[in-house]
């Protein structure tokens, strides 16, 4: 097989990415935007020893759960890549894709629930990040091409409400009257380069990315916004580095600093820095059953790494003697602290800022050694810091300084006075795509806490962890959630008992 045969094949299965995999002369052939069982006449477009992709020429024969994808940008676009199949078939492509994927990564033969489907396959995202890019002497907006970074301009997304169309179109209607420029990555010339729209709340937080160290736009943009009759905020990020990275920075400019939202009862604040899940109903059904795990399996001390800005830390507390937060990125640890002050949290929750391959060990080990020595007599503030258990309800953190109210009577002291076991705490990972550290494997292996839930947004890398982590634990329920419509992307959550 070469690149550019033309060949005919029968699609066999779905892969991870949501391409059709046939067979052709031994060799795997993946084929994007093909189903099970459909007959397809493709392109041949790479090759390797082991395996080969190709595009589809003519579909000879189609399968039943095939559809007529809503966007006009479909296959162009790097976004979606499942809306050419009923929603019903994307969530069972799903679950078999994670069963698949537990047993070929971590030999785990485990029933997987079926999946959470999402209320709306449509209109749900509520965040944006749109490139910016000149075409035809105009400042168009639109996204990459997969895998690349060719623009493809597009008048409107479908997995985006009206809202979004309404500032984009605001948007783009001031930056071409002001014939602005878009950066340029070769030349690294040019202003404008990124659009990030969030909606929260019935709020969009308006961000505009630019090439300078400085914007002179801004009352323009917010007076042509203003005419839209969404409340918003307007802020500028600047960016005159050549990288990949959108943001480094948010200035406001116009309205709140931070949006207030409420999740499931807890009050925070949102700014465009902050990392929020993109799909509002499947985020509340994903932290409402972690919640619901912590209260059945029991433990009172809950370790929530990979924290972010502390929402689920603060869910938590409300079902939870003591709570840690580890977080990497100091912005948003600080962020975590004023949201347990906010919530009337912060006598439960510690944050630590730190990485969680060195944090969670070290805290997880004094944990341990205070469960063992004194049945929480004292309690940990960070990895390096232990203060008495009386003073447990007269403790306000505000970063990284520590107050102690001197008045603290015997009777707090034995209200909060409690018989733990060695390990007699959850922990709670919610990695990144890249799933966890193996530090982070290690030390929860020696720490041995009763149980482990474990957030995932990529089958493969949770697949690897749980090879790992199952010497030890035992997965007791696997419940993958579509944050993702007509996407090949998955959210899984799993929960994981000591043997």
């Amino acid at each position: 097989m070469q690149k550019g045969d033309i060949i005919e094949v029968i699609i066999e299965s779905v892969g991870m990415d949501g391409e059709g995999v046939a067979r052709q002369d031994g060799i795997v052939v993946f084929i994007p935007f093909t189903l099970f069982g459909e007959k397809v006449k493709c392109e041949v477009t790479f090759v390797k020893k082991s395996f080969a992709k190709a595009k589809v020429i003519k579909l000879l024969e189609a399968s039943m759960d095939r559809v007529q994808p809503l966007c006009p940008h479909f296959r162009r676009c790097g976004g979606c890549d499942m809306q050419h199949i009923t929603y019903e078939k994307q969530l069972q492509i799903k679950r078999e894709n994670v069963a698949n994927c537990l047993h070929k990564y971590a030999s785990l033969d485990i029933d997987v629930l079926p999946v959470v489907p999402s209320p709306e396959n449509y209109y749900y995202r509520n965040k944006a990040q749109f490139p910016l890019f000149d075409k035809d002497g105009k400042v168009c907006l639109g996204f990459f091409k997969e895998r690349t970074h060719d623009f493809v301009k597009i008048d409107k997304c479908y997995l985006l409400g009206d809202w979004c169309d309404k500032f984009c179109n605001a948007f783009l209607e001031v930056a071409n009257k002001l014939k602005l420029t878009c950066y340029n990555e070769k030349t690294q010339k040019g202003l404008l380069r990124h659009l990030v729209l969030r909606k929260l709340n019935n709020v969009v937080s308006v961000t505009i990315v630019v090439n300078s160290n400085k914007f002179a736009y801004a009352d323009e943009f917010v007076k042509n916004l203003s005419k839209i009759g969404i409340k918003f905020s307007f802020y500028v990020s600047y960016n005159t580095k050549n990288t990949n990275l959108i943001m480094y920075n948010a200035n406001a400019m116009f309205g709140e600093k931070d949006i207030q939202t409420d999740i499931l009862g807890v009050k925070t604040f949102v700014n465009p820095m902050s990392f929020m899940q993109i799909n509002d109903d499947i985020r509340d059904a994903i932290y409402s059953k972690v919640k619901q795990l912590v209260i059945d399996c029991k433990s009172k001390i809950v370790i929530d790494a990979y924290s972010g800005v502390g929402v689920l830390t603060n869910i938590i507390a409300d079902i939870a003697d003591k709570v840690y937060g580890i977080e990497i990125v100091p912005q948003a640890v600080e962020n975590a602290n004023q949201l347990a002050k906010l919530n009337s949290n912060q006598n439960k929750i510690i944050n630590i800022c730190g990485d969680s391959a060195v944090e969670l060990p070290k805290l997880a080990d004094n944990i341990n050694e205070q469960l063992l020595t004194n049945s929480c007599n004292q309690k940990i503030i960070s990895s390096k810091q232990v203060i008495p258990n009386s003073t447990l309800n007269n403790i306000d953190i505000i970063g990284e300084n520590v107050k102690l109210d001197k008045q603290v009577g015997k009777e707090n002291q034995s209200k909060t006075q409690t018989n733990y076991k060695k390990g007699d705490f959850i922990v709670i990972l919610d990695p990144p795509r890249k799933g966890c550290d193996t530090q982070v494997l290690e030390g929860l292996l020696k720490a041995q806490p009763k149980n482990i839930i474990y957030i995932s947004c990529n089958p493969a890398t949770l697949s690897r962890d749980l090879s790992i982590l199952k010497s030890h634990y035992t997965p007791t329920q696997i419940q993958p959630y579509d944050m993702f419509p007509n996407t090949s992307h998955i959210e899984t959550l799993v929960c994981l008992n000591r043997k």
